[in-house]
């Protein structure tokens, strides 16, 4: 590796540090004056992370161009929907509440502090373990370009996301994201450019691909959406990953950053593109990879882009395009890393972080999620790839009913709780990729293929219409008790 090369990374982490600290705010949870492309470009960053570009996008080379099913969901229900529906009205909320984190907003709104510390232990030390594995990909993809080895890239990374956290709070770590966002879509134009000269041009492309012959994952070939479980597979994924983002901490409070209506409708079209660029990019990239890699080639899906990187780019060209990888892990670590200690700082202690106080919350959970790092296990595993359906689960349907006027201490428990463990039992219990017999129950094969979001999702909806009938029924029942 060149000294060209050792400089150009040295500078990304000092440029990443220095631009936090730079644009830091006077709260370190709360963003204060954004530009809305500065909004816009944050929000990409979060949502897409290095499993989304490498392990989504190898999947392309599986099922071909029905994985852009995906990319349209996450651009108009997960960005434009959000823009228009849920944010400003999201902003207005906070202003009204005085809220810092979204569990700190739910808790206020239903005058429930237990509530806000559930919220807050239940999103903290899932991101703190998600965040673990988002630092795990980019330690590998780092010491993959660079002479360092895995252990010392992880804690080079953790130190400075911890940094940018720590000096820039929500302000900084949102500039920072914007930064990030703009080296992915570098990176993955470089790579789409790289492919479309390899297949002789976009359309030569796409008739190619229509030409291969179908297979068990592409049975209507690799243009159109497949019949049976592969097309709900892929239907499934463009649900969970554009519907389940809507109730996501780290993306919620991104929303603070609103300062007018405007702002949410200037942002959402940059916010768009930038998603359709990265996202469309990838897995139309991944997609056209069929026609340049043969699948013996590949042991699984995760080797797809970057062998593609490595046959199509230069070296400057790998180089760029693996800092776009550990840009889209890194911006997202910052908003995990962030979230989680607001929750686990503010919604346990209900007190402002600031100081000694803010630094030390950061600190422990960039630590807990470096150690999970280094400390693989199936446990953490497990958590990683369930916790943004637990989340959602327990906390998306409480949401919408707060942003519709309709908060309720009681179904909102009802919901939050009921939603919660009945994903997890369908994780233990029915979904077939991770219940396994864990509770020695026999599931029919057409429902254990069902996601637990939609299982969570149906028993929180369900609870949280119960528990209404309960509160208005000890509103009557109360009213007729009461002497006249």
């Amino acid at each position: 590796m060149s000294v060209v090369f050792i400089f150009l990374w040295c500078t990304y982490g000092f440029l990443l540090v220095a631009l936090a600290r730079w644009a830091r705010g006077r709260d370190q949870l709360l963003p204060g004056r954004v530009g809305s492309a500065i909004q816009a470009l944050a929000y990409v960053a979060t949502y897409v992370s290095a499993v989304a570009l490498v392990g989504f996008g190898g999947l392309c080379h599986r099922y071909g161009l029905q994985m852009l099913l995906i990319a349209a969901g996450n651009i108009w229900f997960g960005t434009w929907f959000v823009y228009r529906y849920l944010a400003w009205p999201t902003r207005l909320w906070q202003r009204r509440l005085g809220a810092k984190t979204p569990g700190a907003l739910l808790g206020a709104a239903i005058g429930s502090n237990a509530f806000r510390v559930f919220a807050g232990l239940l999103t903290g030390g899932l991101l703190v373990v998600y965040a673990s594995a988002v630092f795990k990909g980019a330690a590998m993809m780092l010491s993959g370009v660079t002479p360092l080895p895995f252990s010392a890239s992880l804690w080079i990374l953790v130190l400075l996301v911890t940094l940018s956290v720590i000096w820039g709070g929500l302000r900084g770590v949102l500039y920072t994201e914007a930064l990030q966002g703009g080296i992915m879509i570098v990176g993955v134009a470089l790579l789409l450019f790289a492919v479309f000269k390899a297949v002789g041009g976009p359309a030569e492309g796409l008739q190619a691909l229509a030409g291969l012959p179908p297979t068990d994952l592409a049975n209507r070939g690799f243009t159109r959406l497949s019949e049976g479980p592969q097309g709900l597979f892929i239907l499934t994924l463009a649900a969970v990953t554009s519907i389940g983002v809507w109730a996501q901490p780290q993306l919620i409070q991104r929303h603070f950053a609103l300062s007018s209506r405007d702002d949410a409708r200037r942002a959402a079209p940059v916010a768009m593109l930038a998603i359709a660029l990265v996202v469309g990019g990838t897995y139309l990239a991944g997609s056209m990879s069929r026609l340049l890699i043969r699948p013996e080639d590949v042991a699984s899906p995760d080797a797809v882009i970057p062998l593609l990187v490595s046959r199509l780019l230069s070296l400057p060209g790998q180089q760029l395009f693996a800092m776009a990888i550990v840009s889209a892990s890194l911006s997202t670590a910052s908003a995990l890393l962030h979230i989680a200690a607001g929750s686990l700082g503010h919604d346990l202690t209900g007190r402002r972080l600031e100081g000694f106080a803010w630094k030390g919350a950061t600190a422990v959970c960039a630590l807990a999620s470096g150690l999970f790092a280094a400390k693989s296990g199936s446990i953490i595993a497990l958590l990683c790839t369930t916790s943004w359906s637990l989340i959602a689960s327990a906390i998306l349907v409480p949401y919408l009913a707060l942003l519709a006027g309709k908060a309720d201490r009681i179904a909102t428990w009802a919901s939050s709780v009921g939603g919660l463990a009945s994903a997890g039992l369908w994780y233990a219990a029915g979904f077939a990729p991770t219940a396994k017999g864990l509770l020695g129950v026999q599931v029919p094969p057409a429902l254990s293929a069902i996601h637990p979001f939609f299982v969570g999702l149906a028993f929180s909806t369900g609870f949280y219409l119960l528990g209404l009938l309960v509160s208005q029924w000890s509103e009557v029942k109360e009213s007729i008790s009461q002497p006249e």
